[in-house]
């Protein structure tokens, strides 16, 4: 299996093809799933790959509207797309063999074809699970550091003033 996927809607009966909705609200619904993903256009997105290996998105769009969003790795965030899915009336299935995640337990579905997700192997004893660092989390550290920093150049120049 490719471990890519199609995310699509049907109709009531399953039978034909509907659009997923306009191409604002198909972005807002991603974007409200998916906090890091960065729009490298306005149908082509990518989570980094220091999220979880991240993955990148390509919606269909055909009179306005957005009729399937492909994705292109995304095995990691499968969940995550289940989720999406169910809560926007979509359906996810794997790209290559056109078949249907299950959106109650996609990590069985994945599991039983043999996938693997590598978030979602539980740590061994005594390992610490892998930290996923945002871009954002970095930014707040290096804040600090930059704040400590001057605080300590201030408070040497107020002992070194008071010493004189």
């Amino acid at each position: 299996m490719s471990w890519n996927f199609i995310i699509y809607k049907t109709d009531q009966l399953g039978e034909r093809m509907q659009p997923l909705g306009d191409l604002e609200r198909v972005t807002s619904a991603l974007n409200g799933a998916f906090i890091a993903l960065e729009w490298e256009s306005p149908t082509t997105a990518e989570l980094p790959a220091d999220v979880d290996g991240g993955f990148r998105v390509n919606l269909t769009m055909q009179n306005g509207r957005v009729q399937d969003i492909h994705t292109h790795g995304g095995v990691n965030h499968l969940r995550e797309f289940a989720g999406l899915c169910t809560r926007e009336g979509w359906r996810i299935a794997e790209a290559e063999q056109r078949e249907e995640v299950n959106l109650r337990d996609p990590q069985k579905w994945l599991h039983e074809r043999g996938g693997r997700a590598i978030r979602s192997q539980p740590a061994r004893r005594g390992q610490r699970p892998a930290r996923v660092t945002s871009p954002s989390s970095l930014i707040l550290k290096w804040v600090i550091w930059l704040l400590v920093l001057v605080g300590l150049v201030v408070l040497a120049f107020f002992l070194w003033r008071g010493n004189r």
